[in-house]
């Protein structure tokens, strides 16, 4: 054998070595594939409908449990809040992340027109003590919540589109909602309201629905988040019951009705004077 030869079997071998070893890195993914949803409403019979509330806990199904995947008109009267859940699940491993999620609502009923999702309110990460004892986390809290790296899930930015007019044949309203805090083993129960209106006089038919239609990453990673369209039915809206008195939100504005937005920036006035900076009077 060459001297040559016999020089290059130690290199030879120093390079198969280094190829069987890899260094273990420890795991950190940062893109759609890291999150699981679920889109329900809560059991209507756990909850004061006046304000909204209830709790995902365990996702025991059923009207007096936690949440339902369908409603059914007769437990609901006009103006009531329903309230929704979105329980947003996070991989193992993951980075801290934000994602977005959009909704889609109808504006009117399936069938002859005269009931309404009105607007969405109120979306929050679903934390503290849930009333009337529903919550079956530590100190009565929502089950549904499991904080496991900080910083704690939130809500950072929500915006809705109710351009389209209550009652219209076909109308529907949309909103984006932005949760941020999302991250490795994290699970986060997202609750809001939706307003039934009712118009007076009608008799409304089909259905009302609320739609989770898509979500994404938008910070600490990017990509869409499979969750498919979920929708969850109110159904039999012919039984909803009127409100009575006191009970009945005043109407939706239309028109020349509705009070400007705010101003902001530019658009807004001065403030008014106040002691040496007023100018003297005329």
């Amino acid at each position: 054998m060459s001297r040559l030869k016999k020089k290059m079997r130690p290199i030879v071998a120093i390079l198969a070595i280094a190829q069987l070893v890899v260094l273990p890195m420890p795991p950190v993914f940062a893109d759609g594939g890291d999150f699981s949803l679920d889109f329900v409403a809560a059991a209507p019979f756990t909850y004061d409908h006046a304000t909204g509330g209830g709790a995902y806990d365990d996702r025991t199904i059923g009207k007096n449990n936690d949440v339902v995947e369908s409603l059914e008109g007769g437990d609901f009267r006009c103006g009531d809040f329903v309230t929704h859940f979105v329980q947003i699940r996070v991989a193992s491993g993951a980075a801290n992340q934000t994602i977005q999620l959009q909704f889609k609502w109808t504006a009117d009923s399936t069938g002859q027109s005269g009931a309404a999702y009105n607007a969405m309110h109120n979306p929050t990460i679903n934390n503290g003590v849930i009333a009337g004892g529903q919550g079956e986390g530590p100190g009565g809290t929502d089950a549904g919540n499991v904080d496991i790296t900080p910083p704690a899930a939130s809500v950072t930015g929500f915006v809705q589109d109710l351009s389209q007019p209550l009652f219209g044949k076909g109308a529907e309203h949309f909103a984006t909602v932005s949760v941020a805090g999302l991250g490795s083993g994290d699970k986060a129960v997202l609750r809001f309201e939706l307003d039934i209106a009712c118009d007076p006089g009608s008799h409304p038919t089909g259905n009302l629905q609320a739609s989770l239609l898509s979500a994404s990453v938008t910070a600490g990673g990017s990509g869409a988040i499979s969750s498919g369209s979920q929708t969850i039915p109110l159904k039999q809206v012919g039984q909803i019951a009127p409100c009575t008195g006191g009970d009945c939100p005043p109407p939706p504005c239309t028109g020349g009705d509705c009070p400007p937005p705010p101003c902001t920036g530019d658009f807004c006035p001065p403030p008014p004077c106040t002691g040496g900076d007023c100018p003297p009077p005329q």
